[in-house]
């Protein structure tokens, strides 16, 4: 059962992160799973020098394998019926994608391109239709491959298509430029260049207020066995990971029924 504390957490912020939602010893035999089909490519756990593939894909047929159900504990399935509603979803057969992000030799900073939405830009901020669930098994320290959000974003995607409805049949791409375009943060947010330090300072150190929603861009940081629940109007795109070990991280984007009248 979520606190008050952490729902108010979720709809101010659009994401809340369920702490030990499943065990560290369940996420450990998660792992071995993933590095045993990517020794079968050729990157090996214990030589970081076959880690050339930052991404590495084809790795979808893993997610019949039974270690992946223990991500369904009364933990994390309670905390998805408090934040949505009980009854609105379903378990799902599997919890979704592989994201294995390997350690890139470049600086972090704040990412300046392909921030979006992976959800319709003009859904209602509530009732949501849809949840994205990261399943976090394995630790994710600063700056080492967290999914990168703007937090509070939710709030001023919905309220600013509210405010400009756009006209049907106006595509993703348009919308997203048009959103990008809609306040100096996001502006500077999605511009290249003005990196460094002086970039961290004003979107990660600092809350920020635009068009009246506080908005920070934040690291979605994990301990192994954590899950992460994200509002589907939350901008986020993919970061680097400047850290020394992969990031391992299943995304899984739920649908959602109408509540009840």
């Amino acid at each position: 059962m979520l606190s008050e504390g952490e729902r108010s957490h979720f709809n101010e912020w659009g994401y809340l992160r369920v702490t030990g939602a499943f065990s560290a010893a369940d996420a450990a035999a998660m792992r071995a799973v993933v590095w045993q089909a990517l020794e079968r490519q050729g990157i090996r756990r214990d030589d970081p020098s076959s880690w050339t593939n930052e991404f590495p894909a084809h790795l979808q047929s893993l997610k019949d394998d039974p270690a992946f159900e223990a991500i369904g504990t009364e933990r994390t399935l309670g905390a998805i019926d408090d934040i949505v509603g009980r009854g609105r979803w379903r378990q799902p057969r599997d919890w979704g994608a592989y994201f294995i992000l390997f350690p890139n030799p470049r600086p972090w900073t704040v990412p300046w391109s392909a921030w979006h939405l992976d959800h319709a830009y003009t859904s209602l901020l509530a009732p949501f239709d849809g949840l994205k669930v990261h399943s976090m098994f394995g630790d994710v320290a600063p700056r080492a491959g967290g999914m990168t959000i703007v937090a509070g974003s939710h709030r001023l995607v919905a309220q600013h298509f509210e405010a400009h409805p756009p006209r049907p049949g106006t595509r993703a791409a348009q919308l997203r430029a048009q959103l990008m375009q809609s306040s100096d943060y996001l502006r500077v947010l999605g511009t290249e260049g003005g990196g460094g330090e002086s970039r961290i300072a004003r979107f990660v150190d600092g809350i920020e207020v635009v068009d009246g929603v506080p908005v920070q861009v934040v690291e979605l940081t994990a301990n192994a066995g954590d899950v992460i629940l994200i509002h589907p109007l939350v901008l986020h795109t993919r970061p680097t990971n400047a850290g020394t070990q992969p990031r391992f991280l299943l995304n899984k984007d739920l649908s959602l029924t109408s509540p009840a009248a």
